[in-house]
C-alpha cells in the first residue's frame, strides 16, 4: 500500500472550494476520476494554513503500481490537463510514501484531526541502513511521547518517501521521511513546542545526520 502526495500552487484569485465555480468543477471532476480507478482507496485534500494558495492532495492506493496503471491510461492526459489548468506555472510535485499506519487517516482526516502538521525530514540520499533504522525508532518514541504528553494531539503517521526529492538547503536530492501529525489546532502544536517534554526530547527527531527539515500545517478533508 502507498500514499501519493501531490502539492501544487494555485493560480491567484481562484476558489477551488466553490463547487459551483469552473475551477471547483475541475477539482470535483478530477476527484471523481480518481475514485473510479482500480486500486484507489481514499483521498484527502486541503489548503496549507501558512499559505492557502498551496493545495495538497493525498491519495491512498493499493500500491504504487496501481497509481502507475492509472497514469498509463489514455484518459490520464485529460486528467492532468484539468489539474494543470488551476496550477500557477509548473509548481506541482508528486511523490509517494509508505505510511505507518496505513491508511494515515488518524493524522490527516479532518474528522479526526482538524489540522495536520506536515514535517519532512531530509537526509543524504546515501543515508546508512543503521541511521535509517535509528531514526525510525526515534520517531516511534516521539510519537508515543506525543500520545502521552501533548495536549491536543490527535494522531501520527509517518514513513519514507519512495522518491529522492530536492530541498533548497541541501545540494542534490535527499532521502526523506514524511511525518503527519494530527492536532486539534495549530495553537495546540505551538503550545506543545514550549513544553519541557518537547525540549527534552526534540533531539530524537533532530539527529546530527539530518540535513534539513520543512514544516507546514494543512487542513485536510477526507473524501
Amino acid at each position: 500500500m502507498a500514499t501519493e502526495i501531490v502539492t501544487l500552487s494555485l493560480q491567484p484569485g481562484i476558489d477551488i472550494d466553490d463547487p459551483n465555480s469552473a475551477v471547483g468543477k475541475v477539482v470535483s471532476d478530477s476527484i471523481h476520476t480518481l475514485q473510479q480507478q482500480e486500486g484507489y482507496q481514499r483521498a484527502y485534500h486541503g489548503h496549507q494554513v501558512e499559505n492557502p494558495s498551496i493545495w495538497q492532495l493525498l491519495v491512498d492506493w493499493d500500491s504504487i503500481e496501481a497509481h502507475e496503471k492509472f497514469m498509463s491510461q489514455p484518459y490520464y492526459e485529460t486528467f492532468t490537463k484539468g489539474l494543470n489548468s488551476i496550477v500557477e506555472g509548473k509548481n506541482i510535485t508528486i511523490c509517494h510514501a509508505h505510511f505507518s499506519p496505513h491508511p494515515p487517516s488518524v493524522a490527516v482526516s479532518g474528522t479526526v484531526a482538524p489540522v495536520t502538521e506536515m514535517i519532512a525530514h531530509h537526509f543524504s540520499p546515501d543515508i546508512s541502513d543503521d541511521d535509517r533504522a535509528s531514526f525510525e525508532s526515534n520517531m516511534k518514541k516521539f510519537a508515543q511521547l506525543l500520545k502521552e504528553k501533548a495536549a491536543g494531539f490527535k494522531g501520527f503517521a509517518g514513513g519514507w518517501i519512495v522518491e529522492d526529492i530536492e530541498h533548497e538547503e541541501v545540494k542534490g536530492k535527499t532521502k526523506t521521511w514524511q511525518s503527519c501529525v494530527g492536532w486539534q489546532s495549530v495553537e495546540a502544536h505551538m503550545a506543545f513546542r514550549e513544553t519541557e517534554e518537547f525540549k527534552n526530547n526534540v533531539h530524537l527527531i533532530r539527529p546530527e545526520y539530518k540535513k534539513a527539515a520543512s514544516t507546514h500545517h494543512t487542513k485536510f478533508t477526507e473524501i
